[in-house]
């Protein structure tokens, strides 16, 4: 199968799985869906389990960055990678709205 292809399907996997998830997790628990609300809870769970879907993906952009055969390495650059990018957009946002 192609490549692509089962990455595509294991993010819609993930991503059904983690809206299920977050919908019986908002069941059991009752201050989620007081504090984020139903919709809430299940579009994070399905955030989540989509985040878990794309793991092969992100070891990959992790290699474009480094370019290093460490796995581990590749997977912690490539999950810091886009939080190092929302970190700075919220700090040049927060500058310009001054």
């Amino acid at each position: 199968m192609n490549d692509r292809k089962q990455v595509r399907r294991n993010q819609l996997i993930g991503m059904i799985a983690g809206m299920l998830g977050g919908a019986m997790m908002a069941a059991t628990w009752s201050y989620i869906p007081t504090t984020v609300g139903w919709g809430g809870a299940v579009m994070w769970g399905g955030v989540i389990g989509l985040a878990l879907g794309s793991l092969t993906q992100i070891e990959k952009l992790g290699y474009l960055i480094t370019r290093s055969n460490n796995r581990m390495f590749n997977f912690l650059v490539g999950i810091s990678a886009p939080l190092l990018v929302i970190g700075v957009l919220a700090v040049v946002v927060r500058w310009m709205a001054r």
